[in-house]
C-alpha cells in the first residue's frame, strides 16, 4: 500500500486536499502496479485508502461523512456517493472514476452544482472497436462452423471446408455504424484499410462531424440498416435509443448481413433480433446483451450461428494500468488547480449506462 505524503493541516495551514482511494485490493493492483507507485507518492494530497473489500450502505455514509474526501477515486466496487457529499455544501468536489459507467455512482445533481466527474474516456474506444472488428471478420469467415469441419473425417479435402463454409471477406463492404462516440471514431479508423463504404447514424450528432471523417450520414436507423452488409451497433443507451433496433430495422438488413454489438443490449429488441438469427438470414455476433451475464437458457445462447462474447471489448487487462495512469495524472492536474481531461458533461453524462 502506497500512502501519499502527509501535510501538516494544523489551523494556521490551508486543510490539505484529503484523497480517497475507494478501491478493493485487486482493482488497486491492476490499476496500479508497482511501477506506479513513484507517481502515487509524488501526488500533493492527503491519501486514504478503503481497507474493506465492500463496505455495509450504513459504514460507508458514515465513512464518508468521517472523512469529508476533496476527491474520490472509484473503480467498479466503489458504492455510490451519498446524496449529503454529492450536493452542495460538502468539499467534495472531483471524483475521478477509472473505468467507464458513472450513472450509478454519482447523482446528475453533483455535476449541476459544480463537481468534477472523470472517467476512462478514449481508452476504451480503441480495444472496443478492436473487439468489434474481430466480431465481424469472425462472423464473415463463419467461425461457428469451423470446429465440426476440424473434427469430421479427415479424409475429406481441405478444400471442402471452404466451400461448406462459404466464408466471407470483409474488404469492399458497405458498413453501417449505429453512434458516434470514441468507440465509433476508432472503429473507422480500423475499417479504412479495407476499403469499405461506411455509413453512420446517431441522433443528435452533425452531419458535418461524420462527413469530416469521411463517412456518410443517413437520416434514419431504417436508411442505415437498407445499406449496411456489416452493421455495428456502438450507441450509447438513452431512452430514444432503448429498442431502437427493432424488428423493422432488422427486417431492412440485407440477407446474409452481418449484425454485431458491442454497444449495450437494450439498444436492440432482443426477442426481434432472436427471431432474425433463428431464421439464419443475418448472422449476429454480440459483446453485449439485454440481461448479463447471458442467461445459459437464453435463445442466444443456444442459436448455433451467433457468436457470443462475455462484454469483454475493453479496456483489454493490459490496458488496465493505462487507466491508472490516467487518474493520476488527472489528480495532479486538479492538485495543482489545473483542470482534468476526459471531463464528464452534463450532455455525456446523459448518454453514459
Amino acid at each position: 500500500m502506497h500512502v501519499l505524503p502527509q501535510v501538516d493541516s494544523s489551523p494556521s495551514l490551508p486543510r490539505t486536499k484529503r484523497v480517497f482511494f475507494a478501491l478493493n485490493d485487486y482493482e488497486r493492483r491492476v490499476f496500479f502496479p508497482e511501477y506506479l507507485a513513484a507517481e502515487l507518492d509524488a501526488l500533493n494530497g492527503e491519501a486514504h485508502w478503503r481497507t474493506d473489500e465492500l463496505p455495509s450502505p450504513a459504514y460507508w455514509q458514515t465513512m464518508m461523512q468521517e472523512l469529508q474526501p476533496d476527491v474520490i477515486v472509484s473503480c467498479w466496487s466503489t458504492p455510490a456517493v451519498p446524496f449529503s457529499l454529492a450536493n452542495a455544501g460538502s468539499p467534495l468536489a472531483y471524483v475521478c472514476h477509472l473505468v467507464g459507467s458513472v450513472r450509478n455512482l454519482v447523482p446528475r445533481t453533483f455535476l449541476e452544482r459544480g463537481g468534477l466527474l472523470t472517467n476512462w474516456g478514449d481508452i476504451a474506444g480503441k480495444t472496443v472497436a478492436e473487439h468489434a472488428l474481430l466480431l465481424a471478420l469472425a462472423a464473415l469467415r463463419n467461425q461457428p462452423g469451423w470446429r465440426p469441419i476440424i473434427n469430421g473425417p479427415k479424409a475429406v479435402p481441405w478444400r471442402s471446408g471452404t466451400m461448406r463454409l462459404q466464408p466471407r471477406s470483409l474488404y469492399g463492404r458497405r458498413v453501417g455504424i449505429h453512434g458516434f462516440g470514441h468507440v465509433a471514431r476508432a472503429l473507422i479508423r480500423l475499417l479504412q484499410p479495407f476499403d469499405v463504404e461506411i455509413s453512420a447514424y446517431s441522433a443528435g450528432v452533425p452531419t458535418g462531424l461524420m462527413r469530416s471523417a469521411g463517412v456518410t450520414p443517413f437520416t434514419s436507423l431504417l436508411e442505415l440498416a437498407t445499406r449496411s452488409e456489416v452493421f455495428f451497433d456502438c450507441e450509447a443507451l438513452t431512452p430514444q435509443s432503448t429498442a431502437s433496433i427493432n424488428a423493422t430495422v432488422l427486417a431492412a438488413l440485407p440477407d446474409d448481413a452481418v449484425f454485431v454489438n458491442v454497444g449495450r443490449g437494450p439498444v436492440v429488441d432482443e426477442p426481434a433480433l432472436v427471431r432474425e438469427a433463428a431464421s439464419g438470414r443475418i448472422q449476429v455476433a454480440l459483446d453485449v446483451v439485454c440481461k448479463e451475464p447471458i442467461d445459459p437458457a437464453s435463445p442466444l445462447a443456444s442459436l448455433p450461428g451467433v457468436i457470443l462474447s462475455p462484454h469483454i471489448g475493453g479496456p483489454t487487462f493490459d490496458h488496465f494500468p493505462h487507466c491508472g495512469q490516467r487518474a493520476l495524472e488527472n489528480l495532479a492536474r486538479y492538485l495543482r488547480g489545473e483542470s482534468p481531461e476526459a471531463l464528464i458533461t452534463p450532455e455525456l453524462y446523459d448518454r453514459s449506462t
